[in-house]
């Protein structure tokens, strides 16, 4: 089976100005003041659902963020760049932070993308996939499941025996194989959902997004064993900015019965997304 992984697309309408109260007016200014909306394009978001598509996957997961501030606009413009995507191939996807950005926002991510659950499991071939939320409207960028999401993320892992991959937003840890930071828009629960993973040997990968710089890292496994695969293929709208040695990226996984097989990432270079030079990961971000 094989899996493409997008996530941190970052689509943006330029909010009303009666829609900038509370922190919206903040990712405004962030935005269209500091600049940032440069940082994400167009030509990148269009080459990435091409370059999806002619992947030919047997199912492609979001890991969220497909809008900048969640208005309705935004997710009407990224519900229709991700259409060509949708209606040819079998999709999954959860919120990212930015897709929950304000109260008023909590549900048009379900509206324009799917039915949400804190822990949501879908079997695909052999595997379980198993879909975290942890995004809620925060004045920060904290994400958390709260003790009862927790349990139930490890009834769900002790029920089956299919190998499994989990899927959530932010990531359980940093590019430096310590626990993500900062405090400030981390997972609160990054730790305890690590431990529901590692004392159980079906979950074979962790992926997610959040850091639009892509990184692998291996997770031990309580009690030894092969680790586990933690994987951020990069944000998939970034634009392409060689003097910053910045670009979208995506990956492609290959799983076998009950193994990851093989990951594959490609890059934007300004007209296309092409495999990454030397390998998933070469180039470092």
């Amino acid at each position: 089976m094989r899996i493409a992984h997008i996530t941190d697309i970052h689509v943006e309408r330029r909010p009303e100005l009666g829609q900038l109260g509370n922190k919206r007016l903040a990712g405004a200014l962030n935005l269209y003041v500091l600049g940032r909306h440069n940082h994400f394009t167009a030509a990148a978001q269009g080459a990435l659902v091409e370059a999806v598509m002619a992947a030919k996957p047997d199912l492609v997961l979001c890991t969220g963020d497909l809008t900048a501030t969640a208005t309705e606009a935004e997710f009407v413009a990224a519900a229709a760049l991700m259409e060509p995507i949708r209606t040819r191939f079998d999709w999954l996807a959860i919120p990212g932070n930015h897709d929950v950005y304000t109260g008023e926002s909590v549900g048009r991510f379900a509206q324009h993308f799917g039915a949400l659950a804190p822990v949501r499991v879908e079997r695909r071939g052999t595997w379980d996939v198993v879909l975290v939320d942890v995004c809620h409207p925060d004045w920060l960028s904290r994400g958390w499941l709260g003790s009862g999401g927790v349990s139930a993320l490890e009834t769900v892992l002790s029920t089956g025996e299919a190998p499994v991959l989990l899927a959530l937003h932010y990531p359980l840890r940093g590019r430096d194989g310590a626990r993500h930071g900062p405090a400030t828009r981390a997972c609160i629960d990054a730790e305890a959902i690590e431990a529901a993973c590692v004392k159980n040997p079906r979950v074979k990968m962790v992926v997610h997004g959040h850091e639009h710089h892509g990184y692998r890292v291996e997770i031990p496994r309580e009690g030894g064993g092969a680790p586990i695969a933690s994987i951020d293929p990069g944000a998939g709208g970034y634009a392409f900015l060689p003097e910053k040695k910045r670009t979208a990226h995506f990956c492609v996984y290959t799983l076998g019965e009950a193994e990851l097989e093989g990951v594959e990432r490609f890059a934007f270079d300004g007209e296309r997304f092409v495999s990454e030079a030397g390998g998933a990961f070469a180039s470092g971000g």
